[in-house]
């Protein structure tokens, strides 16, 4: 008997520590295979880091953005608590719930902000993937923040003032927008973008005694503007055959630099340093060089909002050739009632964008008196300027927009 009673008191050990073995391995194997799953709340808005919220590898890291309030919210997304920061950390952000598609986009430790602006529906849930590669060493966390005050944002005030269309009545590009066809959802290199295309009256804006249009609000809630009209001077584009690709050493810069000293220096608080684009990537032939903007546009008809060139960071520049045929132009017909066209402007304006160049010539892109695209003035001529600036995304501002009530900046 006692022989018998110590065998199943051996059995019912062995069972226990088998037990035991059986739940750590399967607490491990939880750990490991089902990643830590974390739920914030942040006022209305609840979000699951399906992934978890810290960043600390390459890869995918999956989370949704819940709205359970009964209004409409705009919240932004960011990065914070950076450790180990390194050069070249490169990510995307996707959303087709919140129709966001940011692609190769570098991690930037002076601006913390992914995507910004992002409206979400009452009752609503928006998706997100966000995909992270030549990480090694950093680590950060996601944030989900709503946006407090909206209403007195620049750029969502634009937003409140306008209806958002999906997509524009013409085909940009290919067709001209004669008619108010109003503000209009794309994509750029930041998110989200909102742009006026066609014969717009509401996005007036007054800036040191001078009318300014807004060309569009960027991905980062920062609002872009072009002066109504063109400056007092003309101006070169450049003056180096050689060197011509380089927008900071190109002679409108100097001009566009002057201009800005005389005239803009009260806002400097409010004006943002901004990366503008130049075409430096091209194609050559026997003859000239053929640059990816004219391939991209006179070709293919395709404009776009993400800079397919280099990066030039200044306070002020000038528009690509993409954003004046998004507001309304193309390379076929004048256009003398869209926003951009103005008939006190009597000669060719520059664009920033290079279209062609051979040994002893270059050609940007320019507008004409007429309201058309051009690719075939020299850049050694001198032609009209009509600078650009970026307001912060936290400008506050008065009026309705239109010409008889622009937007103004409250100082």
């Amino acid at each position: 008997m006692r022989a018998k009673y110590k065998r199943t008191l051996f059995f019912i050990g062995v069972l226990i520590v088998m037990c035991g073995f059986v739940g750590v391995a399967y607490l491990f194997y939880d750990k490991v295979l089902s990643p830590e799953t974390d739920v914030v709340v942040v006022e209305e808005l609840s979000v699951n880091f399906i992934d978890g919220f810290k960043v600390n590898r390459e890869g995918a890291f999956n989370f949704s953005v819940t709205n359970n309030g009964d209004k409409d919210i705009y919240y932004e997304i960011r990065y914070n608590e950076l450790l180990g920061y390194q050069d070249n950390i490169k990510y995307s952000l996707v959303s087709q719930d919140a129709s966001i598609n940011i692609s190769n986009a570098t991690i930037d430790k002076d601006n913390n902000n992914l995507a910004v602006g992002i409206l979400i529906p009452s009752r609503a849930t928006q998706s997100f993937t966000f995909n992270v590669s030549g990480n090694t060493i950093a680590s950060f966390n996601i944030e989900i923040r709503k946006v407090m005050d909206t209403d007195k944002y620049f750029y969502t005030t634009i937003l409140s003032n306008n209806k958002v269309k999906k997509s524009s009545v013409t085909k940009v590009g290919e067709e001209i927008a004669e008619t108010d066809e109003g503000l209009i959802e794309d994509i750029d290199d930041l998110g989200l973008t909102y742009y006026f295309r066609g014969n717009v009256q509401n996005n007036y804006v007054k800036i040191a005694e001078s009318l300014w249009r807004i060309i569009r609000i960027n991905g980062d809630g920062t609002v872009k503007l072009v002066l109504d009209e063109n400056v007092s001077e003309l101006a070169n584009y450049h003056s180096d055959i050689e060197n011509f690709e380089s927008l900071k050493d190109a002679s409108i810069s100097t001009y566009l630099a002057n201009y800005y000293e005389s005239n803009l220096t009260e806002y400097d608080d409010y004006i943002i340093n901004y990366k503008y684009c130049i075409e430096t990537e091209s194609i050559s032939n026997t003859n000239e060089k053929l640059y990816n903007g004219y391939t991209r546009l006179v070709t293919n008809k395709i404009p776009t909002f993400n800079c397919l060139g280099s990066l030039h960071s200044s306070k002020i520049g000038l528009l690509t050739a993409d954003e004046v045929i998004y507001a309304g132009a193309n390379f076929e017909k004048e256009n003398k009632s869209y926003y951009l066209y103005n008939s006190k402007i009597e000669n060719v304006w520059w664009t920033s964008s290079l279209a062609k160049a051979s040994a002893t010539v270059f050609y940007p892109f320019s507008v004409n008196s007429n309201g058309k695209v051009e690719y075939a003035t020299s850049g050694m001529l001198y032609r009209n300027l009509r600078p650009t600036i970026n307001l912060i995304r936290k400008t506050v501002v008065s009026g309705n927009g239109t010409k008889d009530n622009p937007y103004e900046i409250k100082i």
